[in-house]
């Protein structure tokens, strides 16, 4: 039902991003490197692809430009299949977990930092949407540092239907509001939970919302108005571990 695989990408690019392909050099079909790269972070890479077995070139930097008008940082690299998984796999009934679902978040970038700041904080999976969500492309893949290689991504094709499966298994959906009355340092996150995450301007639609199970605020004080989404979700799966470490 939820697992579907696509051809999301051709290109990655960065150093972070290279590096973190090359752990599984099966989905690499070539690294390009830049002929000048030549500073330690540079030439430690450089080393780690030939030693990591996969095809790679030595490149002007005109051909690098040729694959992405990015910063490069002197490395891209071509790869094959993402495959997105399935939520049935993922959900285990015997352990406590996190997921992190995404309610029309547009913008890549906010997607790639989400990823990696719920990598970094041990998030079990990222569910977003078919439809009205950013793409996991090459920009998204850099901004999470090449995050997206080692977390779970299940793409459905209506949240609504991940959020009931969720719900079948017991596990407590928060959508993060500014509507909402509660902190969420004030609520109980020492149990399973599906944390929801809103878009960028319109937050989380009313539909979604209304299927959660709690609403949960981050505090902010009167001079700002709202957090950038990939911060607001930092806030909240720290909070988690937080509580649970």
């Amino acid at each position: 039902m939820y697992k579907i695989i696509v051809n999301i990408t051709k290109v990655i690019f960065g150093l972070n991003a290279v590096r973190e392909a090359i752990q599984d050099p099966s989905r690499i079909q070539k690294v390009f490197i830049e002929n000048g790269a030549s500073s330690p972070a540079s030439q430690k890479l450089k080393e780690e692809v030939m030693r990591s077995g996969v095809s790679y070139s030595f490149v002007p930097e005109q051909k690098l430009h040729k694959h992405t008008k990015e910063n490069h940082q002197g490395f891209v690299a071509l790869i094959g299949e993402i495959q997105f998984e399935s939520l049935e796999n993922i959900i285990d009934i015997n352990k406590q977990q996190l997921f992190l679902l995404l309610d029309g978040v547009t913008d890549v970038r906010n997607f790639g930092a989400i990823i990696r700041s719920a990598l970094g904080l041990g998030a079990s999976g990222i569910i977003i949407g078919q439809t009205g969500a950013a793409p996991l492309n090459d920009i998204a893949i850099q901004a999470s540092a090449g995050g997206a290689f080692h977390i779970p991504i299940i793409r459905v094709s209506h949240l609504k239907d991940a959020m009931y499966l969720l719900q079948s298994h017991e596990i407590t959906l928060l959508g993060c509001t500014e509507k909402a009355t509660k902190n969420i340092s004030e609520t109980n996150l020492n149990k399973s939970v599906g944390i929801v995450m809103g878009n960028e301007n319109k937050g989380i639609s009313k539909g979604v919302l209304n299927l959660c199970d709690e609403q949960i605020k981050i505090p902010i004080n009167d001079t700002l108005d709202s957090y950038n989404v990939s911060v607001a979700t930092a806030i909240v799966l720290y909070e988690y571990y937080r509580q649970n470490n």
